[in-house]
């Protein structure tokens, strides 16, 4: 089952070419901060072997015209 989210690019805590890069980033940040809400990896829809990291708390709808949003695909769900 396919999963998909929009954020605002410029919200991301960690940004890859390699999924296992930013899993790795997610992982660093996670052991480093108090998460205020479970980290995501995420892949952009659009662009292939990209993937960031967002508090997922952060998704945003879509009809959200204030900011650019971008799609994308929930790879990888970190828990607090």
């Amino acid at each position: 089952m396919s999963e998909d989210v929009f954020f605002n690019p410029g919200d991301s805590i960690a940004n890859a070419h390699d999924f296992a890069a930013a899993q790795r980033s997610a992982e660093i940040f996670k052991e480093r901060n108090a998460l205020q809400s479970p980290l995501i990896v995420v892949e952009d829809a659009t662009k292939e072997n990209s993937f960031a990291v967002y508090f997922e708390k952060d998704a945003l709808d879509t009809d959200v015209n204030a900011a650019p949003v971008i799609k994308y695909h929930v790879r990888d769900r970190l828990n607090p």
